[in-house]
């Protein structure tokens, strides 16, 4: 495999460990030599560009491409959920616990559609693993089944 010229106008900025990676331009035509930003960065100097001069627009746009934290948020949102929906479903076809069986006939029998009943039913597991992690207790069956047997209506502090 031959390796082709690399063209020195563009400069990869890529960490190994991150999603994206971002391309850069150089600017290489700025007058003499001496003043070639791309010449003195291969000297190891600091490049004449970068004494007085405003923030370049490709660092704005290189900003831009990075995820947002509220992003992130929202993927890792969106994983959690489709977990315990997923765990909600192994219980159903599992028929344990059997509270959560019995809760999906009731609810399917009062009109709910089956997205509805498997969307509450996980966020009464969502909200059992968190009075489990705040208590730093075990995970409570019997709290559970309790609060699943009484949907529609969610956990008071949920």
């Amino acid at each position: 495999m031959t390796e082709k010229p690399r063209d020195l106008r563009f400069q990869v900025s890529a960490d190994r460990t991150s999603a994206s990676r971002r391309v850069r331009y150089v600017e290489t035509n700025k007058g003499d030599v001496d003043d070639c930003a791309l010449c003195q960065l291969e000297e190891g100097a600091v490049p004449v560009s970068a004494s007085a001069e405003p923030e370049p627009i490709d660092a704005v746009q290189e900003q831009d491409a990075a995820p947002s934290p509220s992003e992130d948020e929202d993927a890792e949102g969106q994983f959690v959920e489709e977990e315990l929906i997923q765990a909600i479903e192994n219980q159903l076809s599992a028929q344990q616990p059997a509270a959560a069986q019995a809760v999906f006939n009731k609810l399917t029998l009062v009109g709910h559609t089956r997205d509805e009943i498997v969307q509450m039913m996980a966020q009464v597991l969502a909200w059992q693993i968190s009075e489990m992690l705040a208590a730093e207790q075990p995970f409570d069956m019997v709290a559970y089944e309790r609060a699943l047997r009484a949907l529609p209506q969610l956990p008071e502090t949920f």
